[in-house]
């Protein structure tokens, strides 16, 4: 018996600027512009994107998937020059550039251009360019998702949530390192399982109201993000669950086996 086939596939928005989506994006496609690509914004977007969200897609421990950097067309072009230098010789890692549009739509064309028409499932996820998953989220989502999909054996999405993680909230004097349970979904820690053709991915609804729509599986057994807080964060981060349950000493052992990070390097990050 030949077990399903279900490819993975990411989508993540690097400064990618739209009609919806985001809280600035009922400005004109001018004041975006000027806004996202300040220098000094875009410098702070590539140094996190390089030291956390890239970071944790080459970590994986199963490579075995794509993830696409979403890119508005009138980016300029050093910093395309510059993304696509950074993903160059990386298999899972494409750049695609889209017009002006509305968001849901350029995300949901990156999704359908890449499907497997040969896979029997397709699972998206979804990862912001500030914010890391842990180095076996690839491995874990490939382990559950089927599973799940064919225990609802309706055809209808299924929704996978890994609600434990940890924050790093940067701030002009010292950086915070803690631990958190969510009691929702997170935009960075989920994924969405379908049958290859369907409709619907991770985007389809807004990340903390997923449960309000679809069936969705938490799982809160190891801890697979870490989400930062920073300056150019386009909301106000807000908890749903319970914060700083773990001493220090779990945290770090948290930081090493998950993200291969120390807390040395974090507390200095940005400095």
């Amino acid at each position: 018996m030949t077990a399903d086939k279900n490819q993975i596939v990411g989508v993540m928005r690097f400064s990618y600027i739209s009609k919806g989506g985001f809280a600035h994006s009922h400005d004109s496609q001018e004041d975006q512009e000027a806004m996202i690509y300040a220098p000094e914004r875009m410098e702070r977007r590539f140094r996190l994107f390089e030291d956390f969200a890239l970071r944790s897609l080459k970590y994986q421990t199963d490579q075995d998937f794509k993830i696409v950097f979403l890119i508005t067309q009138s980016l300029p072009q050093n910093y395309k020059d510059r993304l696509r230098d950074l993903v160059a010789g990386w298999a899972p890692g494409q750049v695609v550039a889209k017009p002006f549009m509305p968001q849901f739509r350029a995300i949901r064309s990156c999704y359908d251009a890449l499907q497997d028409t040969g896979a029997d499932y397709f699972t998206s996820f979804r990862l912001d360019d500030d914010d890391m998953i842990d180095t076996r989220f690839i491995e874990r989502v490939r382990s559950r998702a089927v599973k799940l999909a064919q225990i609802k054996d309706d055809a209808a999405p299924v929704v996978i949530s890994f609600n434990r993680g940890l924050y790093l909230k940067i701030g002009q004097q010292k950086n915070h390192i803690f631990d958190a349970v969510e009691r929702t979904p997170l935009s960075v820690g989920t994924a969405m399982i379908t049958r290859t053709g369907a409709q619907e991915n991770i985007y389809s609804r807004n990340h903390r109201k997923l449960p309000a729509f679809f069936t969705t599986f938490s799982d809160v057994d190891c801890p697979s993000w870490l989400r930062t807080i920073h300056r150019d964060n386009d909301s106000k981060p807000e908890f749903t669950g319970e914060t700083k349950l773990l001493g220090q000493t779990e945290v770090d052992v948290q930081l090493r086996t998950a993200f291969d990070l120390k807390r040395t390097e974090l507390e200095r990050w940005g400095r």
